[in-house]
């Protein structure tokens, strides 16, 4: 428990640093800005589906053949 304890400890003086040499505007910033583009993958994918749907769905077969693949070769070795 003591390890944790430190550990956050360590976390938010990492922090209260940051944001008094950044400011918290800046600080939250990257949250958001990470939440904006992560919003906007579906959104692309919808997207590209609605445009050309053979097209992204050859992309996806390709991604499940590599994923089995991969399997296939953990099992092996």
């Amino acid at each position: 428990m003591a390890p944790r304890l430190w550990s956050l400890g360590v976390f938010l003086v990492a922090i209260g640093i940051a944001a008094h040499v950044v400011g918290w505007e800046t600080l939250l910033w990257i949250p958001r800005t990470v939440m904006d583009w992560l919003a906007w993958i579906p959104a692309e994918i919808i997207g590209a589906v609605r445009a050309s749907p053979a097209t992204t769905g050859l992309i996806l077969l390709g991604v499940v053949c590599m994923v089995v693949a991969r399997v296939m070769m953990r099992r092996r070795g």
